[in-house]
């Protein structure tokens, strides 16, 4: 699989860190949270790593119908504002 990318971004310097003798590195806490990490490489050997998160198949759906997840945010937004109502579902 080969995925070629083109960044715009400007990026800063957040550390130097030293190989160790089995050619590891270490990356504190630059990446906490995150357990996969997606490496790019140029023609220069310049290095990015993007981090990823996987969605489970089943929740795919979701994140390609783009009304769906509109509506999603936009009900977590409300409810994260308070903005709910009861609902009784014997009435439905």
């Amino acid at each position: 699989m080969q995925n070629n990318i083109k960044i715009s971004d400007d990026f800063q310097e957040v550390g130097t860190r030293t190989m160790d003798e089995r050619n590891r590195l270490t990356l504190g806490e630059i990446f906490k949270g995150y357990k996969r990490i997606r490496l790019y490489k140029n023609e220069r050997g310049e290095v990015l790593l993007q981090p990823v998160v996987e969605v489970p198949a089943s929740e795919l759906w979701l994140f390609q119908n783009k009304d769906a997840l509109k509506s999603v945010q936009r009900g977590l937004k409300e409810a994260s504002e308070g903005k709910i109502t009861k609902l009784n579902l014997d009435e439905l």
